[in-house]
């Protein structure tokens, strides 16, 4: 199964002897550009990473049937390699990427402050979308089928594909592969210039449990995020290519957790719930009786609301799990991201960027204070492209972004969008322009997918 690709990676080419097969070329992108770095498997077994003049060669015992190659920041290929295009067991084999993230084409016009590339109607429902070069990917339900659908970026239809199992959203993992995610079955996304494929499907929880919580592909390192205590504590690590595990940080939302705690309590107490006055519910201190020093584990904390469910025989422990599920919604937002060669991670509760360099080496914090604005959303969003990073904000009800200076930690400038509708979600932005969904009609449930060129909205 493909997912095992995160445990192991072979670098360097292995002998060759009149017994092997042999499989060789170079990658480049559809523009022509070599691509150093790329991932190059066959069979799911031999891998190796081409070098800095995109070369690879990969030597296998067995004649090789299947080419895998991957990038970050590139679609995955997946070639069948079949007997006779083999000489003497040798093959050349060039592979062209294509980008997933690329400068969109100049227009001498002005284009209009918001356009709409998809409209919903009532046999089509949108569910996600994703940048696909200069194009777009769209996830949609048609009737009953589920597709996947390549669009240009006026909104025209290229290309489309009908997926199984009932995908509901669009996942990027930290290798860069695409995935359709759904509840019982995954399959990452393959796009081969207008070509679209998937690669076999495999179990919804191996994607649960490998794919999604790795947020970060550093060289040969994996970098993972698991939230815990009610998204209240966050933690990072690293895993190398042989498989060592080792801290990286965490950000632990400290009054919340004891909160958390006291609540957790109370259930299994069945403490009366009351509510007094201007006070919390419990009317006590939060540092009351606790020491964070004292708690479990938390990284196997027995704090789980689905699992508290059955145990609830009262009002009051069904009101105590209430709080909790608000605990747990209110999450400790500490995103990561990767600009240039340093690695950043925003912590909003101690109100600094963490910076580490490409071997996880610990630099100077950076002091923020955007996330106390009016508004603040609890939103990061970066532009891969000119790898700016934005805030997010709805003050009023009226959406705006706030552009961050990552090595200050200062805001630069700020873009309200008073054309973007109030009900908009699933925020993405590439090469400038914001991209979102959103309801037109409270009345009316069809979702539309709109543009909005950030630089032509007022600045102050």
């Amino acid at each position: 199964m493909r997912y095992k690709f995160l445990l192991f990676l072979c670098i360097g080419y292995a002998p060759l002897s009149a017994q092997n097969w042999e499989v060789y070329g170079v990658i480049r992108s559809t523009t022509g550009e070599v691509v150093p770095g790329a991932s190059v498997y066959i069979d799911d077994t031999t891998g190796v990473v081409s070098n800095e003049q995109g070369q690879y060669k990969i030597v296998s015992a067995q004649r090789p049937r299947v080419l895998i190659v991957q990038q970050l920041s590139h679609f995955s290929r997946r070639i069948l390699l079949q007997a006779d295009t083999f000489s003497n067991r040798r093959l050349r084999l060039d592979v062209v990427l294509t980008a997933q993230f690329v400068a969109l084409p100049q227009v001498d016009i002005v284009s209009p402050k918001v356009e709409v590339l998809l409209e919903e109607d009532f046999t089509n429902d949108l569910f996600d979308y994703e940048f696909a070069g200069e194009n777009l990917l769209l996830l949609l339900r048609r009737n009953r089928q589920h597709v996947l659908r390549l669009v240009g970026e006026s909104g025209e239809v290229l290309t489309e594909m009908v997926l199984a199992g009932n995908p509901r959203s669009l996942h990027r993992s930290c290798t860069g592969g695409l995935h359709a995610v759904g509840s019982d079955i995954v399959q990452e996304l393959i796009l081969n210039s207008l070509q679209l494929d998937t690669f076999p499907r495999y179990p919804a929880g191996k994607f649960r449990s490998i794919i999604e919580p790795c947020v970060l592909k550093n060289d040969r390192y994996y970098v993972y995020r698991k939230s815990a205590v009610f998204n209240q504590a966050v933690y990072y690590w690293y895993f190398d290519t042989y498989g060592g595990r080792h801290p990286l940080t965490e950000i632990l939302n400290r009054a919340s957790i004891r909160e958390a705690y006291r609540a957790y309590r109370y259930f299994l107490y069945n403490m009366p719930f009351t509510v007094r006055p201007e006070k919390t519910p419990y009317s006590e201190s939060i540092d009351k009786g606790f020491q964070l020093d004292a708690f479990p584990d938390e990284y196997d904390v027995p704090l789980n609301i689905q699992a508290l469910l059955p145990l609830a025989l009262s009002a009051n422990q069904n009101a105590w799990l209430g709080v909790l599920k608000t605990i747990e919604s209110d999450s400790n937002y500490a995103p990561m991201f990767k600009i240039g060669d340093r690695i950043l991670v925003f912590d909003h509760i101690n109100g600094e960027i963490r910076q580490f360099d490409d071997a996880f080496r610990k630099e100077d914090a950076i002091p923020i204070a955007y996330q106390k604005g009016k508004g603040w959303k609890k939103e990061l969003l970066k532009d891969d492209v000119t790898q700016a990073m934005y805030a997010h904000f709805a003050p009023d009800g009226r959406h705006e972004l706030q552009k961050i200076d990552v090595s200050t930690g200062n805001t630069l400038k700020s873009y309200p969008l008073d054309e973007v509708l109030y009900l908009s979600h699933h925020f993405k932005i590439r090469d400038g322009y914001l991209y979102y969904l959103g309801q037109e009609n409270v009345n009316i449930p069809n979702y539309k997918l709109f543009k909005v060129n950030i630089a032509q909205q007022s600045k102050r």
